[in-house]
């Protein structure tokens, strides 16, 4: 379970929004304020159908640099800090959470990597692309997304 939140306000009341989502936050981009129930757009939301998928959801060369990026950084900090502890010298602790921040980051980007090459990625979007095409088989909700700007065509209705 993913669990992930995007915050906001909404542009109505001003109260404070907070919702879980996705990581790549695919879903309606119509959303309803808690508070104030006011109905709105939130352009952060892509309805996949329309908007298409984010880039990096499938791009695991993005992630591969990354890692390789991050093992640098990481092996390059970690060898200054071996060089300052072996010498007895004090190290800037900042060094120390380069480090850390260079191994979790070059973790997640492997991570990823091999999310998108076994193909976890396209099996997740090819839900989040069949719940967008349900929505969009719904005229009321097809009205919406017109009145809110998206030019829709009718290939996009999926009806």
């Amino acid at each position: 379970m993913e669990m992930n939140f995007i915050e906001g306000t909404c542009p109505k009341c001003g109260a404070k929004t907070r919702e879980q989502c996705n990581t790549w936050v695919y879903g309606s981009p119509i959303r309803t304020c808690g508070s104030c129930k006011t109905e709105y757009l939130d352009k952060r939301w892509r309805e996949v159908a329309i908007d298409g998928f984010d880039p990096r959801s499938n791009n695991s060369s993005f992630y591969l640099k990354g890692f390789f990026g991050f093992l640098l950084f990481t092996l390059l900090c970690g060898a200054w800090l071996f060089w300052e502890i072996r010498h007895g010298r004090a190290y800037p602790s900042k060094l120390l959470g380069c480090v850390l921040v260079g191994t979790l980051a070059t973790l997640l980007c492997g991570f990823l990597y091999l999310r998108i090459k076994l193909g976890f990625e396209a099996r997740n979007n090819a839900k989040f692309l069949e719940e967008s095409k349900q929505r969009l088989q719904n005229p009321n909700y097809v009205r919406k997304l017109i009145a809110y700007g998206y030019d829709i065509s009718e290939e996009d209705t999926f009806s």
